[in-house]
């Protein structure tokens, strides 16, 4: 969405600390799976408001330090909105000022709950920019209201004011909303079920100290909210189990698939073993009989996995297929990265054939795909265990034997495991050494993936990569976007 911007609301320097510091860095780097622009990072709303308003960007997203996106995969033919669709779908709808949720204090006052909110621009300079207002518990003269008999999420104006004492954060939105009569936005279940407030009492109740240790030292904390204790769980699972992990789709598209057109195809693709998409790059750069597919993986059993697919499927009936691995390969041997509160035990496989069947038509239909990959499955095929942070050098000696070549590392620098145990500069140093080791041994090497902000790359080779990557300013919130196209990972 090219008409919002993010704005994040931090404490001012002499009241930061570590626990500050910690959720801020969740906070950002969880944004990062579905935004890819610049933060706007201000002390307050008024601050950062005022600022956005100076840019010709339309909407501006409000995040306090601790508020996380959580987005979902939930499957296209489910038509559930997740956070992004949610927030779209209040942008399309128009006629706010402000949508969020609000609350009604003890004195009766209606205020908005400041962990996350979304300003119409235009509407509050047309308004003269006015302040949020401040829980300051002084009396005013306010407009009184009712909550709508149809439905008790929406508010309405009463003609006439009453004294009220002001106790709420964003008093003062709420009453030129009802005084302009712009309907007071609730975000409602699509967008509150993928985000989490973590900051609530992580100052007195250790929630951050749980941050960046080891699964086997995440142990019970009776005093986690309920949103942190399901964060925490989430992350544990994914923790425990994706270095075991099987991605049998992608979750991101394949648009970023941009032909070179060059006279020869490659000599090697190098990517992770995820998918589909080492197959699609094939198709779309060119290939010949000897073209070398070397895929590598953190996970074992996405190496196991994607090779037992390469020697034993005919590139028919995926969804049978995939039954019968269920039971080569059961789980908890192996985690199957599946879509929302899915696994294998719990299949609906009516999804599963939706979800092929999106695929085949990607490829063109059935037979289209057939024969693309009989051919593919027959190219001569090696596979790397390596970790990309921090154990590369197998794969870079693989690399570096090949002028004609093309690799693919998806996210491997943005993972949940890289930015729990990783600050956002050690990302960019591991990312940094990264690129440059691969510019170094194959600098013609065409380059696919996502940066350490989660940004994609692509379009470029890896030496025109680092040498343009060290020539631009970047950080967690000023991203780089050095792509030809842009995409979610």
């Amino acid at each position: 969405m090219n008409n919002l911007v993010f704005a994040l609301i931090s404490p001012e320097q002499k009241h930061a600390n570590k626990i500050s510091d910690q959720l801020r860095a969740l906070t950002i780097a969880w944004s990062r799976y579905g935004y890819h622009g610049e933060f706007i990072e201000e002390n307050s709303i008024d601050q950062a408001l005022r600022k956005a308003a100076q840019t010709n960007i339309r909407y501006c997203l409000i995040q306090s330090v601790g508020h996380v996106i959580d987005e979902q995969w939930y499957l296209s033919h489910w038509q559930k909105k997740g956070f992004y669709q949610g927030i779209k779908y209040l942008i399309n709808t128009g006629n706010f000022l402000v949508a969020g949720e609000w609350y009604i204090g003890e004195h009766n006052c209606v205020g908005l709950r400041s962990d996350c909110l979304l300003i119409d621009l235009q509407c509050y300079q047309a308004l003269g920019q006015p302040d949020f207002g401040q829980a300051d518990n002084k009396v005013r003269n306010n407009q009184q209201y009712q909550l709508s008999s149809k439905d008790t999420s929406q508010i309405q104006a009463i003609n006439n004011k009453v004294k009220m004492v002001t106790d709420c954060a964003g008093w003062n939105f709420i009453q030129i909303s009802l005084q302009k009569k712009l309907t007071i936005k609730s975000f409602g279940e699509d967008i509150n079920n993928c985000r989490f407030d973590l900051a609530q009492y992580a100052n007195k109740n250790g929630f951050t100290q749980l941050i960046g240790k080891a699964v086997s030292e995440i142990t019970e904390v009776k005093e986690l909210t309920n949103a942190q204790e399901t964060f925490i769980k989430r992350i544990k699972k994914q923790l425990a189990h994706a270095q075991n992990g099987v991605f049998l789709f992608n979750i991101e598209s394949y648009h970023d698939l941009i032909p070179q057109y060059k006279s020869s195809h490659l000599d090697a693709l190098f990517s992770v073993a995820a998918g589909f998409k080492p197959y699609r790059i094939l198709f779309s750069q060119g290939y010949h009989q000897d073209t070398q597919v070397i895929l590598f993986d953190y996970s074992h059993k996405a190496l196991q996995v994607r090779r037992y697919i390469v020697e034993n499927w005919d590139g028919v009936d995926f969804v049978g297929f995939v039954r019968k691995m269920f039971k080569h390969y059961p789980q908890p041997e192996v985690f199957y990265q599946l879509w929302y509160g899915v696994t294998p035990d719990t299949m609906n496989w009516q999804d599963m054939e939706q979800l092929w069947q999106e695929e085949l038509t990607k490829w063109g239909g059935v037979e289209a795909f057939r024969q693309h990959w009989q051919q593919c499955r027959k190219l001569p095929h090696k596979y790397i265990h390596c970790d990309l942070l921090k154990n590369r050098q197998a794969l870079l000696d693989e690399l570096s034997l090949y002028d004609n070549s093309y690799i693919w590392w998806s996210n491997a620098f943005f993972t949940i495991f890289s930015h729990w145990y990783y600050s956002a500069t050690q990302r960019k140093r591991q990312y940094l050494d990264w690129i440059k080791a691969l510019a170094d041994v194959a600098p013609n090497c065409q380059i696919n993936g996502a940066d350490h902000n989660n940004i994609a790359v692509n379009g470029l080779s890896a030496q025109q990569y680092y040498q343009q990557f060290n020539q631009q300013h970047c950080d967690e919130l000023s991203p780089q976007n050095l792509h030809r196209v842009d995409i979610q990972f």
